[in-house]
């Protein structure tokens, strides 16, 4: 369990106890779900909104040599701590200027989609399942109505910039889906470019099959409204974390499978870009799936050796790696690793470890990457002991000296962790799961 000297928070309970599967008792408003109110730095040809990012309201000290990453509070206190407090931003026409989610200012990530999904045509396509985005069919304007396919309709249960989801219920074998309804184009927005931003979303969520990335099943068009067809995770892990009841065991656990869903990921030749707690979601076997695809890039195409450098920052700021603000181009798939690590501190402590990795902008960061005053050594003593050498390893500022995902996943601890499987759920430990699903993971899927 959290050590007792860390920051506690309260627990995040649902009003009401409904089953998964008893659509009409969905509502949007069950949980009280922490959130924050941030900014957004894009320009007008970026994808925005399509995940909201959360913004760290610090109350520290301005003495760099003073700052440490623990408090004297005590575990049964109910307060929640002015270091972790998060807010939802409000969707309305202001967003793009509240918003604090950053998007890639140069490549989009359906720059060279179609080579990355075709390939060389005298070779065939290495990603497991063929993808439907080779025409316009991925549309399928034939399946028009969608309570014909999949069933009979839920309420709607969430709502974002992006747009809005719903649930849906098989009426066969009552199996439950997530519907995204995408936003409709902007008037800035030509048509071609709005059908480019939605086919590359889909285009990758579909050609990734792997039991800790959201299945992505099908897109349907109906009239000008394009339909995503998700699988539907009802556990959101931000929540379970800031319940305070996870154990070292099953923050282990969670922590595994992520590295597992970014190396399938890595190895198809993509990066996700936006990895962070809001994009984990939990079956009720306690399996963790990868969510939003909004980010994403390709950055090893079929058959190429060359890795494709990234430009720009992209991702949330507590999340993002320090290469993203100061280096022209960087490795995409490095800084994933990155963000994998801040998750596993989030996940531990409860609390960003800073805002911003910036020296310049961010104290917390400036006390960290300063050997004088210790902020390594702070931050790491508040992790389990076996974990603390591999998190400093891919905690390096110098991307050219961060280790590896192999490096990662030969290490003697990482290795030796027990893993939450679908065929082996809880096999050594329980997991905390808020059954119902919570106004956030609803909302996390329609951004």
């Amino acid at each position: 369990m959290l050590d007792a000297s860390l920051p506690s928070t309260p627990l995040l309970i649902p009003h009401h106890e409904h089953a998964l599967y008893d659509i009409s008792s969905f509502s949007s408003t069950t949980t009280h779900t922490p959130s924050s109110l941030c900014s957004h730095h894009s320009n007008n040809e970026q994808r925005v909104g399509y995940r909201s990012c959360l913004n760290l309201k610090t109350d520290r000290s301005t003495d760099d040599e003073n700052y440490n990453y623990s408090t004297d509070s005590l575990s049964c206190k109910l307060s929640t701590p002015s270091q972790f407090i998060f807010n939802k931003p409000e969707y309305n026409k202001k967003y793009q200027r509240t918003h604090f989610h950053r998007s890639e200012k140069k490549n989009t990530p359906f720059n060279n989609l179609k080579r990355f999904l075709k390939g060389d045509k005298s070779k065939k396509l290495f990603v497991a399942g063929q993808s439907n985005c080779d025409t316009i069919a991925f549309a399928n304007e034939f399946n028009k109505d969608l309570e014909i396919k999949y069933g009979k309709w839920g309420q709607f249960v969430g709502k974002g910039a992006g747009g809005s989801v719903r649930l849906i219920r098989h009426s066969t074998d009552q199996k439950v889906f997530a519907v995204k309804q995408f936003r409709k184009r902007s008037l800035n927005e030509s048509e071609k470019e709005y059908v480019k931003k939605i086919t590359a979303e889909f285009c990758i969520g579909s050609a990734l099959h792997h039991p800790n990335i959201i299945e992505t099943f099908d897109i349907i068009k109906d009239g000008q409204i394009f339909y995503e067809i998700m699988e539907f995770a009802p556990n959101d892990l931000f929540n379970i974390v800031m319940s305070g009841q996870m154990s070292c065991e099953e923050i282990a656990c969670c922590w595994r499978q992520l590295l597992s869903g970014v190396q399938y990921m890595h190895q198809m030749g993509l990066a996700h870009r936006d990895l962070k707690l809001d994009n984990m979601v939990l079956d009720e076997r306690g399996v963790v799936k990868i969510i939003d695809f909004g980010c994403a890039v390709v950055n090893k195409y079929p058959f190429d050796s060359k890795v494709h450098m990234s430009q720009g920052p992209c991702g949330s700021d507590p999340y993002i790696a320090p290469e993203q603000l100061t280096e022209l181009e960087y490795d995409a798939r490095l800084t994933d690793l990155w963000s994998c690590a801040i998750i596993f501190i989030c996940m531990h402590i409860r609390r960003f470890p800073w805002n911003l990795p910036h020296p310049e902008k961010d104290q917390a960061y400036r006390s960290f990457v300063n050997p004088s005053t210790q902020g390594a050594v702070k931050l790491f003593k508040s992790l389990p002991h076996e974990a603390r050498p591999i998190i400093e390893r891919i905690l390096s500022p110098n991307p050219s000296q961060r280790c590896s995902l192999e490096d990662i996943i030969n290490d003697d601890w990482v290795r030796g962790i027990p893993v939450c499987t679908m065929a082996h759920p809880e096999i050594s430990h329980a997991h905390h799961l808020l059954i119902e699903p919570s106004s956030q993971v609803k909302e996390n899927y329609c951004k």
